[in-house]
């Protein structure tokens, strides 16, 4: 494919440098092309004040290898299209192909669509200038390929005069040239995700990057459409770009104005700053002196300095002057930061994406250490008497200027300033809108005994980082003081070095401290932090009502007489059926029917039945629910009595209960556990070892139920608990999981409905048990769980262990994504020391695995199985929990292989 037309290169020098050494802090004029009356009287342009500027050139990853473009052709490269020939390996196959695209940009979404930023090491080296090919890049779908002399922008709405101008009338009118700084609003959103999973992808600490734009002032386009500095109040301009994305989200609250399949993204700001020129809003068609990338919105795209990148609309197209703010789609749903308790289910329904006060649009204060690099090292006994140059950047919004930088050694207790090197000079009304750089000395003796390095920046109007995080459910604006661990570790000759640990790596890349159980702060402004928690299941789709039949009539008191195993009828939406020979083909189970026996299971049975389970009632329809006898039948409910203690029983397997929340922890960035009180301090549960509970609700006029196994049991009194992982919405299931996210939303004081037990899994003790009401012993469980799998199986293996002569012996594997979603390990770890002879476990991480992980990585196997579990015999019985795709594609199958019966492997 041919070159974008009209990309061209200034000549300019390729080579990289260090723009602290070419203008000293001192230095001061009053704009970006005239200077004070002290300093020479010829006009500078930005070139003179910030070049020459680093080259532009891609050089992409061609193989997986890491090869690279041969010397001669990067070296000679005039523009990024000369190596067009020599695509990125990840781009390959993708819609974006023909972008030439540098390797060294760290993706954080896959191959497709290209999200990227460059390491700290980038910032680092070029420091107040970035490369255009190296600048952070946001991408919501595949580039546009534009063409310059094809390209119009528009500006009407509220106009005199509206506009349809080219490319080349827009770079006719007078120009603007200013280096403005950019920010993803996601700039450090792995440390948020390694609190609590967000709905937003991992941004490091490098989104954030620093270009001389070049284009008109929006100022300037508005007033040649006619538009009148008085009367703004109110107003807005709305700024649309070329591509078309999916909506996610329905037709949205604005009648007038409704939604459709795709949408474009957009924004809008108040009129009136746009016709301040303070505010230096910029129409922008250049970037370091050349031409706009493809990925940076080639041929025209926003900037407005100060704000979020997610304002700055690429691929520009229209520009409208409104009565009213944007009703564009992603105006909204896009670049918030919600408080803290608020979870993606209730986002959603108490409208909180509309809600003003929420907006993300100025930038707050930030900084993070680019020096030293995450695991550099520094030998200890060769550079104890000499300095180490700590360094980074610091930004604010609202043109505001970074007053100091302070580096704390101790957690905060004392703080030193830092050196600011102010390279950017004020605009002719005093604007700031760049970051800046600034370094600090450190002894190297002084890391003897320091445990972390922070760092944090003041702006003039004395806005401050904050000590500790505060979550958000987008991940946004994440601002804490910015810390680096310092170990004292030995290398591979012997020798002791200070190694050092960023919070994290961009990405799926490993490393970092909060990526560990220790590295999660106490709490985040949503509750105290504990350990942590696993990935969506797909909420089962509504049932189908039944079709009728026949008409036979049958009185409630008929279908009451039905309510034993061998001769169960139900009710479902006023039909009656016989479910006897259905028990055995009920894919739940024969207890999720059993529960409801002689009962009208409407309820519950559209709750948790998919279309295909309804569809199977029909062959057992026996007749219509004759509604008038369903009045007089009395309803009372039985006292239930344990019949171990004596106490009442606080399940009921009839009627359902409703059980109030005491307490809420949260485990981790996506899990939390919730205690419940039962109906007196002096009830028990009423639950076997080896059952679950059926949790429902209404959930957006849908009933909606699920079973969950509590971690707690009969032996305590009074509550209930559950540990529950919450799944957000997700590209493969936009609504995420209903009943998670509801629970996810529960306060204390709320309340659930419950009822149970149910299941077909009970442990009577000493190896005795009844699965699928047959009666079964085992002298060895083989255990495999994967994520919040792993209540049921803890729920039978605490049973084992709190009976000394019990002596089942039990082998656990326990499977997750990453080390913080090992729920409960601590107990697990404590059991397998303490009960060594009949509990053992051993844990596989499919990602992100630490270092010196001494337990697996990737996935479950044959041969994990043969070294971990127990031989297959008639007394060793598996039994597994965890994600259907683990247990049908790696845990059936393999166990299957090594012998085991399929009649001694049971998933709960």
């Amino acid at each position: 494919m041919a070159p974008i037309n009209g990309m061209k290169r200034a000549d300019t020098s390729e080579s990289s440098v260090d723009l602290t050494t070419l203008i000293k802090p001192s230095t001061s004029i009053q704009n970006f092309k005239s200077i004070s009356s002290s300093q020479p009287t010829k006009e500078q342009t930005c070139v003179d004040l910030y070049g020459p500027y680093p080259s532009s050139i891609p050089v992409p990853t061609i193989s997986k290898d890491g090869s690279v473009p041969p010397t001669d052709v990067t070296s000679k490269a005039k523009t990024m299209w000369d190596v067009q020939s020599y695509p990125d390996h990840r781009d390959v196959g993708t819609p974006d192909e023909w972008i030439p695209r540098d390797g060294k940009l760290v993706r954080l979404t896959g191959r497709h669509p290209f999200n990227v930023e460059p390491p700290l090491s980038v910032h680092q080296e070029h420091k107040f200038i970035t490369p255009t090919c190296l600048h952070y890049v946001r991408n919501h779908g595949a580039c546009p390929n534009i063409k310059w002399e094809e390209h119009r922008v528009r500006v009407g709405g509220l106009v005199d005069t509206p506009l349809d101008l080219g490319m080349d009338e827009i770079v006719a009118m007078e120009p603007r040239e200013l280096p403005v700084t950019l920010v993803c609003a996601g700039n450090r959103r792995k440390e948020q995700n390694m609190i609590r999973q967000t709905i937003g992808f991992n941004w490091g600490a490098g989104g954030v990057s620093t270009n001389v734009w070049k284009g008109v002032t929006l100022r300037d386009l508005l007033l040649k459409a006619g538009v009148s500095e008085k009367n703004m109040a109110g107003k807005h301009v709305e700024f649309i770009g070329a591509e078309d994305l999916p909506n996610k989200v329905g037709p949205g609250p604005f009648k007038d104005e409704p939604w459709g399949k795709l949408v474009k993204y957009g924004t809008s700001v108040p009129l009136a700053r746009a016709m301040n020129p303070a505010y230096d809003i910029l129409i922008a068609y250049e970037a370091n002196g050349e031409v706009l990338q493809p990925d940076h919105g080639y041929p025209i795209r926003l900037i407005i300095p100060g704000y979020i990148g997610g304002r700055m609309i690429k691929w520009l197209t229209d520009i409208n002057v409104l009565e009213h703010e944007t009703k564009n789609h992603y105006h909204y749903h896009d670049n918030r930061i919600l408080p803290p308790h608020i979870t993606a289910e209730e986002s959603l329904t108490g409208g909180w994406w509309y809600k003003p006060e929420y907006i993300f649009n100025e930038l707050n204060i930030n900084s993070a250490m680019t020096a030293p690099d995450h695991n550099e090292t520094i030998d200890l006994a060769s550079s104890i008497g000499s300095s180490y140059e700590v360094g980074g950047y610091a930004y604010t919004g609202g043109g505001r200027r970074i007053s100091r930088v302070e580096v704390s050694t101790d957690g905060g207790v004392h703080w030193e300033i830092a050196n600011i090197n102010q390279i950017e000079k004020p605009t002719d009304y005093g604007m700031y809108w760049c970051w800046i750089w600034w370094t600090f000395d450190l002894k190297v003796a002084d890391l003897v005994g320091t445990k972390e390095l922070w760092c944090r920046a003041w702006d003039e109007s004395n806005n401050v980082q904050p000590n500790d995080p505060t979550w958000n459910l987008m991940g946004m604006g994440n601002n804490q003081v910015f810390r680096i661990k310092v170990h004292l570790d030995k290398d591979v000759n012997g020798k002791h070095v200070f190694r050092f640990e960023h919070p994290t790596k961009p990405g799926q890349q490993e490393g970092g401290w909060m990526t560990t159980l220790a590295g999660k702060p106490d709490s985040a402004g949503f509750g105290r932090l504990l350990e942590q928690g696993q990935p969506a299941k797909e909420a089962a789709p509504a049932a189908a009502p039944a079709k009728t039949a026949g008409s036979k009539l049958i009185k409630m008191e008929e279908v009451r007489k039905h309510n034993k195993e061998e001769d169960v009828w139900i009710v479902v939406n006023n039909k009656v059926y016989d479910c006897t020979e259905y028990l055995d083909l009920h894919p739940g189970g024969a207890d999720s029917i059993l529960i409801n026996a002689g009962e009208d299971a409407t309820e519950d049975f559209v709750a948790i039945h998919s279309t295909k389970a309804t569809k199977m009632l029909d062959k057992f329809y026996v007749g219509d629910l004759d509604t008038t006898s369903v009045a007089v039948v009395s309803d009372a409910e039985e006292e239930r009595l344990c019949p171990k203690t004596g106490r009442k029983v606080a399940l009921d397997p009839k009627h359902k209960h409703a059980f109030k929340l005491q307490a809420k922890t949260v485990l981790s960035r996506d899990s939390f556990e919730l205690d419940f009180a039962l109906q007196t301090p002096e009830h028990v549960l009423g639950l076997p070892t080896g059952k679950h509970v059926f949790l429902s609700a209404d959930i957006n006029g849908e009933m909606v139920m699920r079973r969950y196994t509590p971690t707690t049991s009969d032996h305590d009194i009074g509550q209930i608990k559950f540990v529950i992982k919450a799944y957000p919405p997700c590209e493969r299931f936009p609504l995420g999981g209903k009943m998670s996210q509801y629970l996810d939303s529960l306060k204390v004081g709320d309340t659930i409905d419950m009822r149970g037990p149910v299941g077909e899994f009970d442990y009577h003790g000493n190896g005795k048990f009844l699965k699928e009401h047959d009666e079964c012993y085992a002298t060895h469980f083989n255990m495999i769980a994967g994520g919040t799998g792993i209540t049921p199986v803890m729920q039978i293996a605490s049973e084992i262990l709190r009976n000394p002569d019990d002596k089942t012996t039990m082998s656990l594997v326990f499977g997750c994504r990453e080390e913080g979603d090992l729920l409960l390990r601590s107990t697990l770890d404590e059991w397998a020391v303490k009960h060594a002879d009949r509990f053992k476990v051993h844990y596989v991480l499919s990602e992100n695995a630490p270092p010196g992980w001494t337990h697996s990585i990737g996935f479950v196997s044959k041969e994990l199985f043969e070294k971990e579990l127990f031989p297959a015999g008639d007394n060793c019985y598996n039994l597994m929990c965890g994600p259907p795709i683990m247990l049908e594609r790696g845990c059936t199958p393999n166990l299957k292989a090594l012998g085991h019966k399929e009649d001694n492997i049971f998933s709960f």
